[in-house]
């Protein structure tokens, strides 16, 4: 097990044209997530919402091999023989998990599937609002295959297909092609491999042309009004107040003129 000391380069951060992309990069591991890794994806997220030059959070794979692996269960098993702390379940630890701290950025973000994701590779795509995958991808999430229990998934796959189609994918561990996770609205947009970082940045650029106040407005408002009744939620109030802001008057300016708006956040 790797000790404070012995720390490898686990996660690549690039800023540009307002969209972070944080890379995880061990392909050596197929991207595993390993205690560093998560470590390091979560305190990467929560510097990128909030920081003013980011209004796009995208999350992506090293190498060809995979987008993740999932867990790193060489380092699990070093556990269970007795190196370092014993293994915790995702409701037994001290910190949120890097799942729920991306499924409460307040920014946008979006999972760029380089390969396959697997186990906690899929939930950490869950956890984005958006997923963009190549054609030759393959989620499963196989944890009841490995006696565990895809705690994350159980709880957001039926939310986002049908709740039937989810469990078979949940009981069966089985690979699901990412045509088949693209028929049930899994997958935003498939491209072919030799496409993905072109299709993906001109994906994101679309995104971050819009209003950075409004986009976390629109996020916020979903996530926060989930699970309640139309009425409840049209009254919940949640982030910036995009309808006050200087950049709705910017807006409005730039659509009259005919030109792109510059957006300032405020």
């Amino acid at each position: 097990m790797t000790t404070a000391s012995e720390k490898e380069h686990v996660l690549s951060i690039s800023i540009e044209n307002r969209i972070c992309v944080l890379k995880l990069d061990r392909p050596h591991r197929r991207n595993a997530l390993s205690e560093q890794l998560q470590g390091e994806l979560r305190e990467a997220v929560l510097d990128a919402d909030r920081d003013p030059d980011v209004s796009l959070i995208a999350i992506t794979g090293a190498g060809d091999e995979a987008f993740c692996a999932g867990a790193d269960l060489k380092e699990m098993r070093e556990r269970d023989q007795g190196v370092g702390h014993a293994y915790r379940g995702p409701l037994h630890r001290q910190e949120r998990t890097i799942m729920e701290v991306l499924l409460d950025s307040r920014k946008p973000t979006l999972a760029i599937v380089n390969g396959p994701a697997m186990a906690g590779g899929v939930e950490l795509a869950l956890a984005c609002d958006l997923r963009i995958a190549v054609d030759t991808a393959v989620f499963a999430v196989p944890e009841a295959r490995r006696g565990m229990g895809a705690h994350f998934a159980s709880v957001m796959l039926p939310q986002l297909v049908p709740p039937a189609i989810a469990m078979e994918w949940l009981y069966t561990g089985r690979n699901v092609p990412a045509r088949e996770a693209e028929r049930w609205g899994l997958v935003n947009r498939l491209v072919a491999k030799a496409d993905l970082a072109a299709e993906a940045a001109a994906f994101a650029s679309e995104i971050v042309a819009s209003a950075p106040l409004s986009l976390q407005k629109m996020k916020l408002t979903y996530r926060k009004t989930q699970g309640l009744p139309p009425a409840a939620g049209l009254r919940l109030d949640v982030g910036p107040d995009p309808y006050t802001s200087e950049d709705r008057k910017e807006g409005i300016r730039a659509f009259l003129e005919r030109r792109a708006p510059v957006w300032k956040g405020r």
